[in-house]
């Protein structure tokens, strides 16, 4: 496969250099060429460094009426360099001090590189990846009015990365669709406020995320559409159409061979494209009110991002493990396996070239200059799937068609006795006799079975419905938590700084620590609809304890069944029909089981950041119980225990236990069904 890339690459190389005399042209194919060969030739799986680029947009009319100097540009398609404009000529200090600050990238792109250019150069590449199973993001991160949003969405005359993404992808399904079947949903997600808000329709993700099976590009830019209508978005004084929160799109594709088997393997790979809100300061947008609370929100998270980077790019240096508080905020927790984990990785850095925007600009550099020294470890998501409940759903299909078949020939062979001789009338009242009693055994048989079927439905429905119940208790019990954990660091904070300022309460409050005795109402719903939720857990309980009982009552019943009905079969044919009744039956209860299996696993699963979330809270709790006891013991010797101490080891006690409930609720899991079957060559 490389070898016939490099071929193809290398006629190309000869046809283009045939056309031109200059070298520079020359050199330009050749180094295109090489980049895409190296690209190629690349391991597709292992550590991968994140690809970072750097856009930066021509300037504004208004930036150029208001006397604006453009202070970034860019040399080739890998540097960037930023101009200090705060020079001061009468500082001697500084005057042989060079004013350029000069940025190597991956990819840099100046203020005339189209759409197209962009995308082919940053994401092209991830689509063949996420086709055959990887995961792959791309962030545009950069300051309020930088070009985010349109690089990202674009225009309808001139698209962005969704769109042109969107559609490479579709196309390669279209490609190979012959050989491979291919399943593609999307989900579409806002913070906003440091809240999560989704739009579509579908299974349960995260808080409340959906998501919706898509056959088309136009399919989901119409669900974008949509989300677009209900993002948050108001103009400020630094950007007419400033996006105030993040957007993520999530696509995942799903991929298995057509080729059937006992065996096989689903590709799943994930394609994100976030388009952040931008970094903006107080004292341009001049923000007030709502707007500044909002502005607050996003730097918040964005500092909370930059945070991450950094202590990414010092552990990728030193080569040791650091922590990173990936849980700082809801963007970080979104972008932990883009900048950490699983994950091939672009940041699209985006900067204003006007001289009114370089502390902004000089900050996204800097970030962006310590991100691609960020390493994943990437690998191929495969889950191994069993075909066999498609595999008796066929042989159940075709065990009917015998079973017909039987019973025609039964018929025939009651119709072509002989007629003449008393011996042979006798012979046949008997076996008309016979075969009357047989066939209504066969019918209770089959009764007992649909009791059975229906019972067993019905107890999976229940197990279902109250795993939906734990998993709701669990995000309420999870919210009241969080709260109560952010209301003691709020209390611990303020009585360090102590209060009368009304200035410093308000910056506590900006900053998160904001502490209120009363209840916020989100909060008193989560506890209304947790003493709910548990009061239907307790029915439903109790519900699938009658149904157990009355399956054990119906399983017995079909023994007594199962064990007088061989009294009844005489002939070969009758034998090969009860046979495979009961064969038809054993395979549709293990489809249930299997189904029902399945069920708990992905139940599992989807608890997975439930029960993460509750380790680290209750970790949080008791690093602050054990620094209170280190402070207590250096300052006094007659220890009296405090009552907030008190209330942080009994919230503490509290999550341990709520932790050990998750785990019990999947213990009890029904045994299979056991049934009989008659082996014809006894």
């Amino acid at each position: 496969m490389i070898v016939k890339q490099f071929s193809e690459i290398w006629l190309s190389v000869q046809a283009l250099v045939s056309q031109f005399e200059d070298v520079a042209v020359v050199e330009k194919v050749l180094g295109h060429s090489l980049k895409i060969l190296s690209t190629a030739m690349k391991p597709q799986g292992g550590e991968h460094p994140l690809t970072v680029a750097v856009r930066v947009r021509p300037m504004t009319e208004h930036e150029i009426l208001s006397g604006c100097t453009q202070v970034a540009h860019t040399v080739d398609n890998q540097m960037v360099v930023l101009l200090d404009p705060t020079e001061d000529p009468d500082d001697i200090l500084r005057v042989n001090r060079s004013r350029e600050r000069r940025y190597m990238f991956d990819h840099a792109f100046n203020d005339i590189a189209d759409q197209e250019e962009v995308y082919q150069v940053t994401t092209r590449f991830l689509i063949d990846q996420v086709i055959n199973g990887y995961n792959g993001t791309v962030f545009a991160y950069g300051a309020t009015g930088a070009g985010k949003t349109y690089t990202m969405l674009g225009t309808q005359d001139n698209p962005g990365i969704y769109s042109r993404a969107l559609n490479d992808l579709f196309l390669l399904v279209a490609k190979y669709e012959e050989e491979n079947i291919y399943n593609v949903s999307m989900s579409y997600l806002e913070i906003y406020n440091e809240m999560m808000r989704e739009d579509a329709k579908g299974g349960v993700q995260v808080a409340s995320l959906s998501e919706v099976s898509t056959a088309s590009t136009e399919e989901i830019m119409e669900l974008l559409q949509q989300g677009n209508m209900e993002r948050t978005q108001e103009p400020t004084k630094a950007n007419q159409t400033s996006s105030r929160s993040h957007a993520v799109l999530q696509v995942t594709v799903k991929q298995r061979t057509r080729a059937r088997g006992i065996n096989s393997q689903v590709k799943i790979g994930r394609l994100f494209l976030v388009d952040l809100a931008g970094s903006e300061r107080a004292a341009n947008t001049q923000n007030r009110g709502k707007r500044m609370v909002e502005g607050a929100h996003i730097n918040r998270s964005l500092l909370a991002l930059g945070n991450c980077i950094t202590a990414l790019s010092e552990s990728s240096d030193k080569g040791a493990r650091t922590y990173v508080n990936f849980r700082d905020s809801k963007l970080t927790r979104l972008l932990k396996d883009a900048l950490g984990g699983n994950c091939k990785t672009v940041m699209i850095a985006h900067l204003g070239p006007a001289s009114f925007h370089f502390e902004e600009s000089r900050n996204t550099l800097m970030y962006a200059d310590r991100a691609k020294r960020i390493k994943n470890k990437v690998r191929r998501n495969v889950e191994d799937v069993s075909y066999h409940i498609a595999q008796y759903t066929q042989i159940i299909s075709e065990l009917r068609s015998e079973i017909e078949r039987l019973r025609a020939k039964v018929s025939m062979t009651v119709t072509r006795q002989p007629t003449s001789g008393i011996q042979a009338v006798q012979n046949e009242v008997l076996r008309s006799a016979n075969d009357q009693e047989f066939f209504k055994q066969k019918e209770q048989l089959m009764l007992t079975f649909q009791e059975q079927m229906a019972l067993r439905r019905k107890l999976m429905d229940l197990n279902n419905s109250s795993t939906e119940i734990e998993s709701e208790i669990s995000r309420q019990a999870l919210l009241i938590n969080d709260w109560e954990s952010e209301q003691l660091k709020a209390k611990e904070m303020k009585e360090m700084v102590g209060s009368g300022d009304r200035e410093l309460d308000k910056q506590l409050d900006l900053e998160g620590y904001s502490y209120d005795e009363i209840e916020p109402t989100n909060v008193k719903d989560a506890k209304a609809e947790l003493q709910v939720l548990l009061s239907d857990k307790k029915k439903t309980d109790k519900l699938k304890m009658s149904v157990t009982k009355e399956l054990e009552i119906a399983r017995h019943k079909a023994k007594s069944v199962e064990e007088n009905l061989p009294k009844y079969v005489s002939t070969e044919l009758q034998k090969e029909i009860l046979d495979l009744l009961l064969k038809i039956h054993e395979m549709e209860i293990q489809n249930i089981e299997n189904t029902s299996q399945l069920y708990i696993k992905d139940s599992l699963i989807s608890q997975k950041d439930i029960i993460i979330a509750r380790y680290m809270d209750y970790k949080l709790i008791a690093d602050h119980i054990i620094s209170q006891q280190r402070a207590l013991l250096q300052e006094q010797r007659d220890l009296v225990i405090p009552a907030e101490l008190r209330d942080s080891y009994s919230l503490y006690q509290n999550q341990l236990q709520q932790i050990e409930e998750v785990h019990n609720d999947y213990r009890n899991i029904l045994p299979p069904i056991k049934v009989c079957s008659i082996d014809i060559n006894q």
